[in-house]
């Protein structure tokens, strides 16, 4: 696995916290500090990490906005972010801005669950009887569509619509198709009837109700993006709002937070 790791430590000769964990676990890395003048566009479109990771410890406000211009980057854009945080700054987690959060200092068995989950979460695959598009997942042999930890209570008729566009995601099905191929040759109901079932297929995914496209004056599909649906989809729309890529915001922020750090900081009493 390739991991792209924003850090404040990034000269330090022993790697240490979330760096040394992920060597512990076997990981190659891609290192950069949170003003990102090391970052190499080229480099990251040509290999594409799988996990980003910025380390931002009691740095709350400039993790946020590092992550922010590491998701305008197109390489990382779509990339599952984790932010590090330690427990002080629990209180001030937006969970719109990342994917999930792990706490400093690091424990590697910890990390390690946490990519595992968010791995699955956002990862798609189709077997025979089980289709799984982010947090969506489709047991064709128990009848069961499940989005995270929701059951989704679908009709017979819900269920195969779902499934049929699950099996041929990115193809669009005109009506006429849909009824044809879900309802049956058999079937002499107007095209009205798969509007309908949409709407209420739509209805019951909820956050993921995007996941069914229209396709003006054609028909339906599943989306192909590759977007996380459920809990993961409005992380990226938030993130799409922050700050664009400019390191010196990623300066100001840092040296504001350094700034109230010092403040804080006790002052020996001249005598």
């Amino acid at each position: 696995m390739l991991v792209f790791v924003a850090t404040v430590d990034v000269q330090g000769e022993e790697p240490q916290g979330v760096v040394a964990a992920l060597r512990e676990l076997g990981c190659d890395l891609v290192i950069c500090g949170f003003d990102l003048e090391e970052i190499d566009e080229a480099a990251l479109q040509k290999s594409r990490p799988n996990l980003v990771i910025v380390e931002a410890a009691d740095r709350m406000t400039t993790g946020v906005v590092c992550l922010g211009s590491l998701r305008a980057l197109p390489p990382l854009a779509e990339v599952p972010a984790l932010l590090a945080v330690t427990t002080s700054k629990l209180g001030m987690l937006d969970f719109s801005v990342f994917d999930d959060f792990v706490l400093v200092p690091v424990v590697p068995a910890e990390l390690y669950a946490r990519i595992r989950q968010l791995d699955w979460r956002t990862s798609s695959f189709a077997q025979e009887e089980r289709l799984k598009i982010g947090d969506l997942v489709i047991d064709a042999a128990g009848y069961e569509a499940h989005l995270g930890a929701r059951r989704l209570s679908l009709t017979h008729q819900e269920f195969e619509l779902l499934k049929f566009l699950a099996q041929h995601r990115g193809k669009v099905f005109t009506r006429e198709q849909l009824l044809s191929r879900v309802w049956g040759y058999n079937y002499y109901g107007g095209s009205r009837t798969v509007d309908i079932h949409v709407r209420r297929l739509r209805a019951k995914l909820g956050a993921a109700a995007n996941l069914v496209e229209t396709v003006r004056n054609v028909g339906y599909k599943l989306g192909v993006t590759g977007e996380p649906v459920g809990v993961a989809a409005p992380a990226r729309e938030a993130a799409s709002r922050l700050p664009q890529p400019v390191r010196r915001d990623v300066r100001a922020a840092s040296a504001r937070e350094a700034g109230r750090a010092g403040a804080r900081a006790p002052r020996a009493r001249s005598r």
